[in-house]
């Protein structure tokens, strides 16, 4: 015969790296099923199967997924081929908004490096070398502009 370990909530957020804030938040919009309560104070009592699945989400998290996107995922597990075939459609999308974000940064770190030769090259009295960096690399100016636009209409 078994018995149960029961964690209190900060043993669960420390044991899971995500904040009790964040614990409350995720029971109350159904990313993790309702955690059970003590009787007699009426505290969350979680247990060993919730720390693993509070492990699973944090990590989903980390990643940036979205809240849908891992409830989802946490369904899926017990789907057997179905549900592994759904988990790689979720993490395939997962992926590619990494990439996204990671060329998103790739352009903002050119911007940056482009503005400080600009600077640089003013600084130093060289204003037509100044006019030529930002002429060669108008296209790394736009695609910033771009971003902006659409970060603003989003």
């Amino acid at each position: 015969m078994s018995t149960t370990t029961w964690h209190t909530i900060r043993e669960a957020s420390m044991i899971s790296g995500l904040p009790e804030s964040t614990l409350r938040y995720y029971e109350q919009i159904g990313i993790i099923a309702p955690i059970a309560r003590d009787p007699s104070s009426g505290h969350r009592a979680y247990t060993n199967e919730d720390i693993q699945s509070l492990v699973t989400i944090s990590c989903l998290s980390a990643t940036g997924m979205p809240l849908d996107a891992m409830r989802e995922y946490l369904k899926n597990r017990f789907d057997g081929a179905e549900g592994a075939h759904r988990q790689i459609a979720l993490l395939d999308a997962q992926a590619l908004r990494l990439a996204a974000k990671a060329e998103s940064i790739r352009i903002q770190q050119a911007y940056v490096s482009l503005k400080t030769l600009y600077w640089r090259a003013v600084a130093e009295g060289h204003d037509d070398e100044a006019q030529q960096l930002l002429e060669e690399n108008h296209d790394v100016i736009e695609t910033v502009k771009k971003q902006i636009r659409s970060k603003a209409e989003a």
